[in-house]
């Protein structure tokens, strides 16, 4: 029970934000698109034509009108217009009008392929209102798919051939007139068009909130922070910890495992250890150039046996071997390492500064 709560919980948001997507692309999409011009009325009209199927005084006969009736669809980005028109038939007294159905076909030529409104648009009134209306205009909105439908029905007016210019609304809010043109906020919801439409934006929300918190989340991670709180976890360990120990979120397995080589603790100390060593090897280079003498015996010994290129071997072998002395003590006792990484290095500059004093008092001072 816990868990579908949870769920519930976590779904809430994006459900919600779906809804309000999907209101904006239904109401405020079209509505601005209007103010600029741009909605469905400056689009290109799709006029279809009633066929021999159509909707006259009775269900079961067929009746052949004077006038065919229309079917006008002009669509747009984020919304469609339907604009149905019947057919008048002077064969029956008074007047019947002929209301289109399923049947419609191309305005040019009748063996063309068969086409249908679009989903939602009312094509025909109820038996008892076919007389008392000359026009229907559908308003679809929403996208990708249209989930709201606004209507205005044109009544008929004295003389049975025309209709009021002032039309009946129904499922809208009529908010005035924008270029000559009515503008209608969609209130009819289509309940196939407005579940697809939550679902994508709702989905669309999901992908654009957990994408980035993924990239993230796996950055963190790789830069050896918690994933859930991007807590700086210690990069000294030899072995990561199960768990966060700032918010206790568990902690991916280390892939390395035992083979894991964590950081070095003193590494600005062991970059000036390397530099002064370095230095040196190429001062007692310099100086045993110009006919001076080793006065260490160890290095003596080397140098001896195996020339420069021992010497310069034995120097960084000794170096290494301080690193790792360092580093395994800094593990046992944090502040005992310390003061050995840097007791190395001053060790290693004391011979450095003997011999840039003997190289100078060789220059200044010549035997």
């Amino acid at each position: 029970m816990q868990s579908r709560l949870r769920r519930a919980i976590r779904v809430t948001p994006y459900l919600l934000s779906g809804v309000a997507l999907t209101l904006f692309m239904a109401w405020g999409m079209p509505l601005l698109l209007a103010m600029r011009g741009l909605g469905p009325s400056a689009a290109s009209s799709d006029v279809y034509r009633l066929a021999t199927s159509a909707v006259g005084a009775s269900a079961s006969s067929v009746v052949v009108p004077d006038s065919i009736a229309t079917v006008e669809v002009r669509r747009g980005v984020f919304s469609d217009w339907c604009i149905v028109e019947p057919g008048l038939s002077h064969s029956e007294l008074p007047p019947a009008r002929i209301w289109p159905v399923t049947a419609l076909y191309g305005q040019s030529s009748p063996t063309a392929v068969q086409r249908s409104a679009p989903l939602g648009c009312v094509l025909a009134p109820s038996e008892v209102e076919r007389d008392q209306y000359a026009r229907i205009d559908t308003g679809l909105s929403g996208w990708p798919f249209r989930a709201f439908a606004s209507e205005a029905w044109f009544q008929s007016n004295v003389a049975g051939d025309g209709y009021d210019p002032f039309p009946e609304h129904r499922w809208n809010v009529y908010l005035g007139d924008i270029g000559g043109r009515q503008t209608l906020v969609a209130l009819r919801p289509l309940p196939v068009g407005l579940i697809a439409d939550v679902a994508f934006w709702g989905g669309a929300s999901f992908l654009a909130i957990s994408i980035p918190h993924r990239l993230r989340r796996r950055k963190w991670e790789r830069f050896g922070r918690c994933g859930a709180c991007g807590h700086t976890l210690d990069p000294h360990l030899a072995k990561r910890p199960v768990a966060c120990p700032e918010c206790s979120a568990p902690l991916p397995r280390d892939p390395l495992g035992f083979a894991r080589s964590p950081e070095m603790h003193f590494q600005n100390a062991y970059v000036w250890l390397v530099f002064v060593s370095s230095l040196d090897i190429m001062l007692t280079w310099k100086i045993l150039d110009r006919g001076g003498l080793e006065v260490n015996p160890v290095a003596k010994i080397v140098i001896d046996a195996w020339g420069m290129h021992g010497a310069i071997a034995f120097k960084f072998a000794l170096m290494l071997w301080v690193i790792v002395v360092c580093e395994i003590l800094a593990r046992l006792r944090l502040r005992s390492g310390r003061f050995l990484a840097y007791t190395a290095v001053a060790i290693s500059a004391s011979p450095v500064a003997w011999s840039f004093f003997l190289l100078a008092w060789h220059e200044l001072v010549p035997p």
